[in-house]
């Protein structure tokens, strides 16, 4: 595939090391839920067909809208499978519909509006050679309408867009992280039968209010959960293996972001509910993310007041990290007294 956005191709780790590759089985399963997006999906797919390692199914997962799946049968080549979820609505649920619908024995997660470099899947799975390894997050970038970031984007925060350069930040020496970002990962099969499905109280969801409910957090869930059944299990970044994440015009605005980041809050208060049982400590990641921020992110700006953007990002991570801090508080009394 050509470059998109003014970003390269990747090389193969394959290629590097073609000695351990292997060739498994794997099943890419990509959710939707809305015709808006039908053009992004036949993309998606077309990205997923046009793969050096191909799969041995696509699965779509629709969550709760007949026409849409109507649709996308009648659409797409007849070799994709297209299946109505009948879980809870939102992401969780309609992935996990995807994933109990699959039979590879490598489980490879997209969202509809991501375009895939044509040696995503190789580098992905290249990582399973090693037995510890249970789950892969791959790079996904932001793919802007304008072509650019704007001057005032911190790059920090690009998991407002779903994206994962952030990692960067909290990734350990050796390339583990806390949580896969599920709009590029691979996971072994077995896992889901050791450690279960996607929780379904966490997720987005598009009939939700835009305050007080959470809006993600299923990764981190999902992957604290998974160390505290399989301790042992490494779960790795793979920024070779690159999706691009289309931005919409709308999420390209300051609004989008503070709303999201308020919500972010309540979500990690969910979060620290749920898995507190697990006896982790849930909220590690965040406070390296934090002191990353402090300590190496605003300095880094304030030596260059005179770049781009560098004194208004400043102010966009101040008032991310106010608003974070309000929507936990919030989190934490509408979640008070239980886990439910």
């Amino acid at each position: 595939m050509a470059a998109l956005g003014g970003y390269g191709q990747t090389r193969s780790l394959a290629a590097q090391n073609e000695s351990k590759v292997i060739r498994p089985s794997v099943s890419v399963v990509i959710c939707t839920y809305t015709e808006k997006r039908l053009k992004d999906i036949h993309a998606a797919v077309e990205s997923v067909l046009a793969q050096t390692l191909k799969p041995r199914e696509i699965v779509i997962a629709v969550d709760h809208n007949e026409e849409l799946c109507r649709t996308l049968k009648a659409s797409l080549p007849s070799g994709v499978k297209v299946v109505l979820s009948e879980e809870p609505r939102g992401s969780s649920g309609t992935r996990n519909c995807g994933m109990k619908a699959a039979s590879g024995d490598y489980l490879v997660c997209a969202d509809d509006d991501v375009v895939a470099e044509p040696e995503w899947i190789e580098n992905l799975v290249a990582r399973f050679s090693d037995d510890r390894v249970v789950a892969v997050g791959g790079r996904a970038v932001p793919l802007w309408p304008d072509g650019k970031p704007p001057a005032w984007f911190p790059e920090e925060f690009d998991f407002v867009l779903g994206c994962t350069d952030h990692k960067k930040l909290v990734m350990k020496p050796n390339g583990e992280i806390r949580n896969i970002t599920s709009c590029n990962a691979a996971l072994r099969k077995e896992v889901f039968q050791k450690v279960g499905y996607w929780e379904s109280r966490l997720g987005r969801c598009d009939t939700w209010s835009k305050t007080f409910d959470p809006i993600g957090g299923e990764e981190a869930e999902f992957c604290l959960r998974l160390k505290s059944v399989l301790p042992d299990g490494m779960i790795v970044y793979q920024p070779e293996a690159l999706v691009y994440h289309r931005v919409t015009p709308e999420r390209a605005k300051p609004k989008y972001m503070f709303n999201f980041l308020l919500r972010e809050g309540v979500t990690r208060a969910r979060i620290r509910g749920i898995v507190s049982q697990y006896g982790h400590q849930p909220l590690a990641a965040e406070g390296t993310f934090l002191r990353q921020l402090l300590f190496r992110s605003i300095p880094r700006r304030l030596r260059t007041p005179y770049k781009r953007g560098s004194l208004s990002q400043i102010a966009v991570i101040a008032i991310n990290l106010g608003l974070m801090g309000t929507g936990y508080i919030m989190g934490r009394w509408k979640y008070r007294g239980g886990t439910g």
